[in-house]
């Protein structure tokens, strides 16, 4: 054989090796690649399927988000329209605090007319008061110089009665003596006195006695008062007992019912409510 021919088969064996390495490798990374491109399918599927996972759960937040969106706006219409309740309410509101307050001044000046003249009726009243008492006051001083002007004047009266009975005891012993004079020598003249001697003359017999009586108060009722002595003290219907306290006039009471050891009465002229332990009596 020829040189050439010999380097040519060298060339082509050396050649085939290359080729058959080369094959090798293509057929080793061709598996490879497959084995790889199954891997990356298989994820790609896995992600596929996490993918329309992730889709559906969006679109069901869209929906959500959807129906929620919804809602919060008819509750904004909602709390639209409760607000135009709201204001109008208090626009109401204001106008009847407006009227109100009007009202209230009024209200407050026809109080402030009504305290002066309530004012003005309790110094009219505090005056009244006064013009009583003071009235009261005179009452019982009068009472008190009438009593002592009827006590004067039975006083008088019986006076009197002594006097016209000495005037009559005068008057006939002036006739006795007329009598002496005109039978001089005849005798002593008998005397026809009919009038008792001086200091025997008595007052009238329908003459009230003017009696001191004095005692206490026993009970006390609201316009009823009980005294303490009755009628075996001399106590008698319709008679006048004072009540003093001290020096200080309470009232009158007109005795209205009479016991035997107690009396009972009305008031009059009350200054005061008696109480139990005061001091009654006919004079003061």
């Amino acid at each position: 054989m020829s040189t050439l021919t010999k380097v040519l088969i060298v060339l082509l064996s050396l050649f085939s090796i290359f080729l058959c390495g080369t094959v090798v490798t293509y057929v080793g990374n061709a598996n490879s690649y497959k084995a790889l491109y199954d891997k990356v399918q298989g994820e790609m599927t896995v992600l596929a399927a996490e993918m329309a996972s992730v889709q559906r759960q969006y679109n069901e937040q869209v929906d959500a988000v959807a129906a929620l969106k919804k809602e919060y706006n008819a509750r904004i219409q909602k709390l639209e329209d409760v607000k135009g309740t709201l204001t109008a309410d208090l626009r109401n509101a204001e106008r009847a605090c407006l009227q109100y307050q009007n009202r209230a001044d009024s209200w407050q000046g026809i109080l402030t007319g009504s305290e002066q003249t309530i004012g003005n009726l309790v110094v009219s009243l505090e005056a009244t008061r006064q013009v009583l008492d003071k009235v009261r006051k005179d009452d019982i001083e009068e009472s008190k110089e009438f009593n002592e002007l009827t006590a004067r004047l039975y006083e008088t009266m019986v006076l009197l009665q002594a006097l016209q009975a000495d005037k009559r005891r005068l008057l006939e012993e002036k006739s006795g003596l007329e009598d002496l004079l005109g039978r001089a020598g005849v005798g002593k003249a008998a005397r026809n006195v009919v009038t008792a001697a001086k200091g025997s003359a008595r007052g009238v017999a329908s003459m009230p006695e003017i009696t001191d009586l004095k005692g206490l108060v026993s009970e006390v009722d609201e316009s009823l008062v009980s005294v303490s002595i009755g009628s075996v003290d001399g106590v008698k219907k319709d008679m006048r007992f004072h009540v003093t306290r001290g020096d200080e006039f309470i009232c009158d009471v007109v005795i209205t019912h009479v016991d035997t050891n107690k009396s009972a009465g009305v008031l009059d002229l009350k200054v005061d409510q008696p109480k139990i332990g005061d001091t009654v009596s006919t004079k003061l």
